[in-house]
């Protein structure tokens, strides 16, 4: 296996879009997929301003069963993807008190910490409305020091973004020797700032 520089962990809620998330990232595919059983496994070379970085990408499931699982994949993990379903309240009330939580509990100290609304092509077009509003996301966002991002799977829309963000930051943490952390942002709204549940 290939030298990891960067461990990011997904955590989220089955069914919120983790996997697609990933399947469109990696491969610029949308389909039908499979619930992750325990997490798979993806690298990728990704280069920001010029700089290289081997991705390593773990895609956990999110069924309770596999907790214990989710917690053994964030050990390591400098940054974390935490997904909601922009149409799902519950989704969102996880992230809160289940998966945020995991990732201070066991990731690296300072872990980078991404919370990505998905499914934002449901709400465009108006089939879903919205279960959470901005002002939420960005208010548990601003307590953890996490970027903000909403996306859609489907579309392709906000996903290069996530990943971009991600390895700046890691690139900036590793140039200045300490944590530091980025703005808000929230992806498609372009602004720039300082399932049952558990």
């Amino acid at each position: 296996m290939e030298v990891v520089d960067l461990k990011l962990v997904l955590l989220g809620q089955p069914g919120v879009g983790k996997t697609c998330l990933v399947y469109r990232y990696l491969y610029n595919t949308f389909g039908e997929t499979i619930s992750t059983i325990g997490a798979s496994f993806a690298m990728k070379k990704i280069e920001s301003n010029g700089r290289p970085c081997n991705l390593g990408i773990w895609d956990t499931a999110g069924q309770e069963r596999f907790d214990s699982l989710s917690s053994f994949y964030c050990r390591g993990a400098r940054a974390a993807i935490i997904c909601f379903d922009l149409t799902d309240r519950a989704s969102f009330e996880c992230l809160q008190s289940k998966w945020v939580k995991k990732v201070l509990d066991e990731a690296e100290p300072g872990c980078h910490i991404c919370i990505v609304g998905t499914k934002l092509d449901l709400v465009q077009a108006g089939r879903y409305g919205r279960a959470v509003s901005e002002e939420e996301v960005r208010a548990v966002a601003a307590k953890h020091h996490a970027d903000v991002f909403e996306v859609s799977s489907k579309a392709g829309t906000g996903i290069g973004e996530i990943f971009e963000a991600v390895v700046q930051h890691f690139h900036s943490r590793g140039a200045s020797g300490g944590a530091g952390h980025g703005g808000l942002s929230v992806s498609g709204v372009q602004a720039r700032e300082g399932g049952g549940c558990c």
